[in-house]
C-alpha cells in the first residue's frame, strides 16, 4: 500500500510539474452574479485520434466566495485556436457538487503574439447533502504560463 502511495504522489508530482498554469479574471452565474479571479492547472493525460482528455484543477475566489472544481475534460481543436469540449468532475461551493461541463477556449497568442485566452464554460452542478444545484456559467479573459 505504501508503495502504491508514493507511486500516486509521484506521478501527481510530475503531472503538476509538467502541466500548463493560468490565471484568469471571471464573471458568471452560479447561485447569483459572481465576479472574481481563477487560478487553473491542467495537464495532456491521454491523447486519442482526436484532442486531448486533460484533468484539471480550478480555484477561484470572488464575490460568490471561494470555489474550487477537479474535472476530466476532453478538448479538441475546432479551428485555428479555438478549441471546444466537455467534462465531468467535482465542484465545491458551499459543499461537495457533482459537475458536468462544456467549454470553449480561444487562444490569442498567434494574433497578439502573448499567451492570453478568452474562455467561456456552461456548466450543471448536482449538490450532495444539503448542497445547492445550480447552473453554473463563466467567462473568462486570462494569461496562460
Amino acid at each position: 500500500m505504501k508503495k502504491l502511495f508514493m507511486m500516486l504522489v509521484l506521478a501527481l508530482g510530475m503531472a503538476f510539474a509538467s502541466g500548463n498554469y493560468s490565471v484568469a479574471g471571471t464573471a458568471g452565474y452560479a447561485n447569483g452574479f459572481v465576479v472574481g479571479v481563477q487560478a487553473s492547472w491542467d495537464c495532456i493525460l491521454f491523447q486519442p485520434k482526436k484532442g486531448a482528455l486533460r484533468p484539471i484543477l480550478d480555484l477561484s475566489y470572488g464575490t460568490g466566495g471561494f470555489q474550487a472544481a477537479f474535472s476530466i475534460r476532453h478538448m479538441f481543436d475546432a479551428a485555428e485556436g479555438v478549441k471546444v469540449g466537455g467534462g465531468i468532475g467535482l465542484r465545491y461551493q458551499g459543499g461537495v457538487q457533482a459537475y458536468l461541463r462544456g467549454d470553449v477556449e480561444y487562444d490569442l497568442a498567434q494574433m497578439i503574439d502573448l499567451p492570453l485566452f478568452v474562455g467561456a464554460d456552461l456548466g450543471y452542478a448536482y449538490g450532495f447533502g444539503g448542497a445547492p444545484q445550480t447552473v453554473v456559467a463563466q467567462f473568462k479573459v486570462g494569461y496562460r504560463f
